[in-house]
């Protein structure tokens, strides 16, 4: 292995070390501090729930029309139970921090995780 070789691996190792430092600051940034949930079916929003408020329940989605019951623990949430076959939803664990998300396809549910309040982003107005 020439000079060359090793200065190419040697900057390729120190971007690696960069993201993964990056990445890490921005996880430890937004754990547990304004972590929505935002659950939607067929694509419309039908609620959001901020994580660090919210007390360990459970969620009936039943009066939208799907057979999902979300659960929200030590301020997590994840698909608790599906009428889904495959159960991959019920298998994603638990959420709490941005960009996560879980899906139940058949089901047409998502449960997305974001760092700021989506019905906030309806009330700000641009002036200029």
């Amino acid at each position: 292995m020439g000079k060359r070789d090793k200065q190419i691996l040697l900057g390729i190792a120190a971007v690696a070390l960069v993201l993964m430092g990056i990445f890490y600051l921005m996880q430890r940034l937004s754990d547990g501090k304004n972590a929505y949930a935002l659950v939607s079916i067929d694509g419309e929003p039908v609620m959001e729930l901020e994580l660090s408020k919210e007390s360990d329940r459970q969620i009936d989605l039943s009066d939208y029309g799907v057979q999902v019951i979300l659960e929200i623990k030590n301020h997590q949430i994840h698909f608790l139970s599906s009428d889904c076959p495959d159960q991959i939803c019920v298998r994603f664990g638990m959420l709490d921090h941005e960009p996560q998300s879980a899906v139940c396809m058949p089901n047409r549910v998502a449960v997305t995780i974001n760092s700021f309040s989506s019905l906030k982003l309806d009330t700000i107005r641009v002036v200029g």
